[in-house]
């Protein structure tokens, strides 16, 4: 029987060498053409020959990950979906609570044979440097200060700055005696993961993820397509250092600009759901894994959302215009609700204020109705609280969220005055590059 080509391009050495050549969206497109190179999919990104670099079992690592929702973000995230390798390059893992960090550092000096290396001010103990953070952070601090004059070097602040990211509350190092480049950063989340990296990345070509079985780009066009990357904080001195890195790496660093003109399917828009239609969701292979140990449910992470504010504007009376006022970044507009509502904090925007309006009325209308249950598709059973009795809303946040977005988000005002492009019209807008300059330099003011 003659070989025909897809029987040739099913050699694992053909087709990796072909796909090596390929961007991510172009392989995503090829995937789809047919079930035999799709099923090529989980080779192409195999997340355990990914982890490999770090760690010798990772199918023990990713289990870890399920156990306590632990996710893996920056340049190995990064890496990974793009399929590059970078070779000084450490892997980022942030967890929520003390118990989880304690698992993830036992778990890499005893099975996996690191050993933990502090920071100036850190116990070389790892247990202990975990217990006495805070103090042992203001200690030095305070040693710091006080002497006369204050000894502030480059090494100390960029140390101390890994503690000034918003929604972090502890850094721990481990490093394998093998190799120097085997470097894990145990990353400590004052609320949830995703909250520290929306709050904490200083640009969109950052913002990625893996969780046990998924993985996700949140602005996977701009980043995979044109390896662009737009700012979303003011430059620190460590951020800047980052931007370089990248850089050299290839990637081009923009300002949002005087007026982004966005088509109707633009990622850049006042409202973002983890996993909507604007991501990339990448399936990984859970083979090994029992998704029943699984901390949070599934959709805790996809419907997360957070808001962008690029830009401001203002009705001129005297031309008869709209006139915007951009920014040179974009802002992460997230709030946290870690309330008893819930089982598992959510994280929602407020650039689209009736989005948490929304929210705040369910729970409350819900709450006064007992027993009795909203008839919602897929409501759930009510949850009562195992230790305080209170209800949680958990099973009826995902329904929530798409009524709002399909009956109130819709005829927001934000959509019709700050972001009309978005809805495929174009504004009647002027723009003047010096004015924009002013207005922007008083903004900072």
């Amino acid at each position: 029987m003659p070989l025909n080509l897809l029987d040739i391009l099913s050699n694992t050495i053909l087709y990796s060498t072909i796909f090596d050549h390929l961007e991510p969206q172009d392989v995503i497109r090829l995937s789809q053409t047919c079930r035999t190179i799709y099923g090529f999919r989980g080779d192409l990104w195999n997340i355990n020959r990914s982890l490999r670099r770090f760690v010798d079992d990772p199918i023990a690592f990713r289990t870890l990950m399920a156990q306590h929702d632990a996710i893996v973000s920056g340049s190995h995230a990064l890496q990974f979906l793009a399929r590059v390798k970078w070779t000084k390059s450490d892997l980022d893992v942030y967890i929520t609570k003390d118990e989880s960090l304690v698992a993830f550092a036992n778990h890499l000096m005893t099975n996996e044979g690191y050993y933990f290396k502090p920071y100036e001010w850190q116990s070389p103990d790892a247990m202990k440097a975990i217990r006495d953070r805070k103090s042992e952070q203001e200690k030095w601090v305070e040693k710091l200060m006080n002497q006369d004059p204050p000894v502030i070097t480059d090494d100390n602040m960029s140390e101390l700055g890994v503690y000034t990211l918003k929604g972090i509350t502890g850094v721990f190092n481990f490093i394998h005696p093998k190799s120097e480049n085997r470097r894990i950063q145990l990353i400590l989340a004052s609320v949830t993961p995703l909250y520290a990296v929306l709050t904490g990345y200083y640009a969109t070509h950052i913002f990625n993820f893996f969780t046990w079985n998924r993985a996700y780009s949140l602005f996977p066009y701009h980043t995979f397509k044109d390896k662009d990357a737009y700012y979303t904080q003011g430059l620190t001195r460590q951020a800047g250092q980052g931007v370089e890195k990248y850089i050299e790496r290839g990637y081009e660093f923009l300002e949002y600009g005087k007026f982004h003109k966005c088509i109707k399917n633009c990622p850049f828009r006042p409202h973002r759901r983890v996993a909507d239609q604007f991501s990339w969701v990448l399936d990984l292979d859970t083979e090994g894994i029992d998704g029943s140990l699984a901390a949070v449910p599934q959709s805790v992470i996809e419907y997360q959302t957070w808001g962008m504010k690029m830009h401001t504007s203002y009705w001129d009376r005297v031309d008869g215009v709209r006139v915007f006022v951009p920014s040179f970044k974009m802002d992460i507009k997230i709030v946290c609700d870690s309330s008893g509502s819930f089982r598992y904090p959510r994280i929602y925007d407020y650039q689209n204020r009736t989005w948490g309006n929304y929210i705040s009325d369910m729970k409350k209308t819900m709450g006064r109705l007992n027993g009795y249950h909203i008839g919602f598709p897929e409501s759930k059973s009510k949850d009562w609280g195992d230790e305080d009795g209170m209800y949680r809303f958990d099973g009826e946040f995902e329904n929530w969220y798409k009524l709002w977005e399909k009956s109130i988000m819709p005829y927001e005002n934000i959509w019709r005055w700050q972001y009309p492009m978005l809805g495929g019209v174009e504004p009647d807008v002027t723009f003047d590059g010096k004015e924009r300059e002013v207005r922007y330099d008083k903004m900072q003011e």
